[in-house]
């Protein structure tokens, strides 16, 4: 996804956020919108074909939708404006903003390998004490980092790894 394009996502993402008046309000909002987004990802195909009829399609997001008047508002508004495509980054801000609401810091976890819930457990608790807020952690795996972890919280980034540490070994090795 292009930069433009993310930062497109985010202002969408922060008016959706700013329909809620509290953080358990766009929590309840962003999850009836992330129930909708996964309704409708088998028909994303069908979603972005500028040939397929726009009430159509807006039948569809109201379906998916259900009860949830904002969520159905939002969609349809991404359609209106041709930026269906942007649903996916959306969906991910708009999750970020509501969890900021409620004082949850998001983390982006790498390792070398997968971890059990146990050890995902504990990385999550360290992360909250190190943010003082607490943390949710999404997982990847990594073979390249060799071992440790890599963490990115927003701006921060914590590097432990095997990886990390063998190149600052070369570096100063060179000086």
């Amino acid at each position: 996804m292009q930069s433009a394009d993310r930062i497109l996502a985010k202002r969408y993402a922060r008016a959706f956020d700013a329909l809620s008046s509290d953080g358990k309000e766009a929590s309840a909002r962003f999850q009836a919108l992330r129930a909708a987004a996964q309704t409708l990802a088998s028909a994303r195909a069908y979603m972005q074909n500028p040939a397929a009829p726009l009430p159509d399609k807006k039948a569809l997001v109201l379906q998916a939708a259900g009860e949830d008047k904002a969520a159905a508002g939002f969609l349809c508004a991404l359609l209106d404006a041709k930026r269906y495509y942007l649903l996916d980054e959306c969906v991910r801000e708009a999750g970020a903003l509501a969890d900021a609401r409620l004082g949850i810091v998001r983390a982006r976890v790498q390792t070398a390998f997968a971890l059990d819930d146990a050890q995902k457990k504990r990385v999550e608790e360290s992360l909250s004490r190190f943010s003082g807020r607490s943390a949710r952690a999404e997982f990847e795996t990594d073979p390249s980092l060799l071992g440790g972890l890599r963490a990115q919280m927003g701006d921060v980034l914590i590097d432990g790894t095997l990886k990390r540490q063998f190149e600052k070994l070369r570096e100063e090795l060179i000086k």
